[in-house]
């Protein structure tokens, strides 16, 4: 009997082959900001770097992973990769950007009783108004940070999932397991704290964080890609005689300031700088 034949008339059949796994998305595709703790208020500073007044509470950015496995090298490896760095934009809350120079019929208008009050503020306070076109820039301190990662959420009870490419509003639910704060008592978690942001004019902003790995320029030699984008909620910098004071610190910030942030300045119950809140 020629070779092999005795397998055409013996058929066995061969066991089903392994189902393909599941897809997941791109690297790039998975990456998501979640604004953990949102800045309430501020006090303009003056123009000099002496006169710091943080943000108040200091913003706190998370990264968070589509489909994201504690159990999983891979994603642990991701959070803890040092290449990460999130940047921080000023947005004002008003449709005329406070930065832009004022054009000639602007100053036109302005008449020499305007132009003396502005002079004397200057003179008295130091801060940088949004009329003044030789003002320095809004925006002062560290608006780039590095990651800082944790092998355990100090705040499970406030931890937001990561988010799952799968349609299933049963995952969804309150009740599932997952999403439940005893499930995310060791789940690691990477954060992107910005303690040190000032800001030097009176008004109504809003912040925009931008994810960017700069270990993609040297693995590609192409331009920094944004990999994920957050806005912070709008909240307002008050002039010095109309800020409301410092807040308490949360449950989040000295946790963090615990496992080693050192630059966090924490305030315990009662205990924050300024006026008293209304």
């Amino acid at each position: 009997m020629p070779h092999g034949f005795d397998k055409l008339l013996h058929h066995e059949p061969e066991a089903e082959s392994p189902p393909a796994p599941p897809r997941r998305l791109s690297t790039q595709s998975r990456y998501h900001l979640h604004v953990r703790q949102q800045p309430i208020a501020a006090r303009a500073c003056g123009a000099g770097d002496r006169d710091r007044r943080p943000v108040d509470p200091p913003p706190i950015v998370q990264i968070l992973l589509n489909d994201f496995d504690s159990n999983s090298q891979e994603d642990n490896d991701i959070l803890q990769d040092p290449r990460f760095t999130v940047g921080c934009l000023l947005f004002p809350v008003s449709p005329q950007s406070p930065w832009s120079e004022p054009t000639e019929s602007d100053t036109g208008d302005l008449d020499q009783d305007r132009e003396k009050d502005r002079e004397k503020d200057r003179d008295t306070d130091g801060v940088a108004r949004t009329d003044d076109p030789f003002s320095t820039p809004l925006l002062s301190g560290k608006a780039f940070m590095s990651p800082f990662y944790v092998e355990a959420d100090p705040d499970p009870n406030s931890a937001p999932p990561h988010p799952s490419s799968i349609n299933d509003p049963r995952l969804s639910s309150p009740s599932n397991a997952y999403n439940h704060p005893s499930a995310r008592l060791h789940q690691p978690a990477t954060f992107f704290i910005f303690a040190d942001l000032s800001i030097r004019s009176a008004g109504l902003y809003r912040l925009q964080f931008r994810l960017m790995n700069w270990g993609s320029v040297e693995d590609t030699g192409q331009s920094m890609p944004i990999l994920a984008e957050a806005w912070s909620d709008p909240f307002r910098v008050y002039p010095a005689k109309d800020f409301p004071g410092m807040r308490d610190s949360s449950i989040l910030a000295e946790g963090l300031k615990e496992l080693g942030f050192v630059e966090l300045k924490t305030r315990g119950h009662g205990k924050g700088k300024g006026k008293k809140r209304r």
